[in-house]
């Protein structure tokens, strides 16, 4: 079972993964079954009752009463406004049907009108909306392509300098040559640097190899 859970598990994030409409993937995170019950470590705790202190009690209840008060006006208001329109109806249910459906035919047309509204309004968010797409689109593409060229243009000097550098390479045609110029020109790098930046070169002063030898065989 626990094999199949992980093989099951696998496949929805290779799923996730290679689904390449979003820009991230949220972690998948396993619950713990409902039928488990409530953990050990959880089952005699009390959660803590929030304290809120009395003056902001007291405000929050105010502003309630307000939107109670209001919202139960407004709800009178229309009431009495709509049925102000049905108190001249005669008893007569094919008139009061009739005046039924004026007003719902009435009020189907401003509907539409509002829908209609709505859609123009929509449509023109979306519109801008696509067109501030392909204009970042099209800046990214710009910004990538300068991208590219400066990579281009890094590397077409890593390879210059690399040509330059290699005209004094060592090639079999030229192994004579640098073997002679090395005899010519020795380099001794037997020296020390003092506090001042001073050279002192070894060349005249050797380490003597027999006394050194004398030291470690003592």
């Amino acid at each position: 079972m626990l094999r199949i859970t992980a093989n099951v598990r696998s496949l929805v994030l290779n799923e996730a993964i290679n689904y390449t409409k979003y820009d991230s993937i949220r972690q998948f995170r396993r619950r713990k079954p409902i039928a488990l019950g409530t953990a050990k470590s959880k089952l005699f705790r009390v959660p803590k009752r929030p304290t809120i202190p009395e003056d902001e009690k007291l405000e929050l209840m105010r502003l309630f009463n307000n939107y109670r008060t209001t919202m139960k006006s407004l709800r009178y208001f229309f009431m009495v406004n709509h049925s102000a329109e049905f108190a001249q109806v005669s008893e007569d249910p094919e008139e009061s049907r009739r005046v039924f459906l004026e007003d719902y035919e009435k009020s189907s047309a401003i509907n539409a009108k509002w829908n209609e509204k709505q859609k123009e309004l929509r449509e023109k968010i979306i519109t801008t909306q696509h067109e501030k797409d392909i204009e970042y689109a099209l800046q990214r593409i710009e910004l990538e392509k300068h991208k590219k060229e400066q990579k281009k243009m890094e590397v077409e000097e890593i390879v210059r300098r690399e040509k330059e550098a290699s005209k004094h390479f060592i090639t079999p045609q030229n192994i004579d040559e640098a073997i002679e110029r090395a005899l010519a020109t020795p380099v001794d790098y037997n020296f020390a640097v003092n506090l001042e930046g001073e050279k002192i070169l070894g060349r005249d002063t050797l380490v003597d190899k027999n006394k050194e030898q004398v030291g470690v065989s003592q």
